[in-house]
């Protein structure tokens, strides 16, 4: 039989935090706050049951680290809401849950901001050779330009594979700098891609005409790897790829091949396709590369804000209310 005790679990690591303070004010007076480090990788059946045990009786969870599967979820009878730390819900069966009856909301746009600023910092980094040309003066102790020169954002072609909020607003910053922006969002009309600043392109005519690539679409069976071999030979050559989205969108392999040979100018990804990602992927060989762990959504004010919308919405649902957020349908 369920617990009738309510409590909720906060998935959190040393690498993965979540700022508390925001949660316990957003549960005071309804359940009390257990911090679980459920790891951020795939469990053994062995770590499942362990993990289970340390949930064991939460009616909510707040999910940062670590996957919420079918198996996991057949141990824990009384869960009735799992809140993803953001917008994405890949950790999640989202499936399994909702035969459960077990809610799954998100914290979409919480982060939108932070990853805005990200997407822009990563472009110029590769316009500008910034790592690099740090790296160099710091071990080489060497001055003077020429090995540095890098080009200007102003008067070049962004091309946006997604529009949603984020989307749009590295759209806005990238107008203001003075760069012609097209974007590809087949959930829009070319009126909605107007209105948010871009122009409509098709995907391989935004591929072809883009001097940069940023990735803003969500995982799901038809952007699996939309940058691929295929996709890659229709990019201008020179072409810069940016993602801090979702790591499975880009096939590793065929991007660090065609860095390898050239093909394009560099690429900088703040996700890979396995988190923690595999260190014998080619991706780590590729030159004129920027691999940041998964950053972009990190900073005091985004996780402030996201762990205040997620814990807000766990409140709501062990109050009976309506969440704000749900994303299976059940909250709705």
């Amino acid at each position: 039989m369920a617990s009738s005790k309510k409590w909720v679990a906060v998935t959190a690591t040393d690498d993965f935090p979540v700022a508390l303070a925001p949660v316990r004010l957003a549960v005071k007076g309804v359940a009390p706050l257990r911090v679980v480090p459920l790891p951020f990788s795939p469990l053994s059946p062995t770590e499942e049951t362990h993990f289970a045990g340390l949930l064991k009786g939460a009616a909510g969870m707040l999910l940062r680290p670590g996957y919420v599967t079918r198996t996991l979820l057949d141990q824990l009878p009384d869960l009735r809401v799992v809140a993803v730390h953001g917008a994405g819900v890949d950790q999640v069966d989202v499936d399994a849950c909702t035969e459960r009856g077990v809610l799954v909301t998100n914290a979409p746009g919480a982060n939108a901001d932070a990853v805005t600023e990200m997407v822009i910092a990563l472009m110029i980094s590769l316009a500008r050779r910034l790592p690099e040309s740090a790296a160099r003066v710091r071990t080489e102790r060497v001055w003077g330009e020429a090995r540095h020169t890098g080009g200007e954002l102003r008067g070049k072609t962004l091309g946006l594979i997604g529009l949603g909020q984020i989307g749009r607003r590295v759209a806005g910053i990238a107008t203001a700098i003075g760069m012609n922006i097209r974007a590809h969002d087949p959930a829009l009309t070319a009126a909605e891609i107007r209105a948010r600043g871009a122009k409509p392109s098709s995907l391989d005519a935004l591929l072809a005409g883009s001097d940069f690539i940023s990735l803003h679409a969500p995982h799901i069976p038809a952007t699996h790897h939309i940058i691929n071999q295929k996709s890659i030979s229709k990019m201008k050559k020179g072409a810069y790829l940016i993602n801090a989205a979702r790591g499975p969108l880009v096939d590793e392999t065929a991007l660090a091949a065609a860095l390898k040979r050239g093909r394009l100018g560099g690429a900088a990804l703040d996700v890979l396709e396995g988190e923690p990602p595999d260190p014998s992927s080619a991706i780590f060989d590729a030159p004129n590369i920027i691999l940041t762990p998964h950053m972009a959504g990190s900073t005091v004010e985004c996780l402030d804000t996201i762990a205040r919308v997620a814990a807000e919405d766990i409140a709501r649902v062990l109050q009976g209310k309506r969440p704000k957020h749900p994303v299976n349908g059940l909250g709705r």
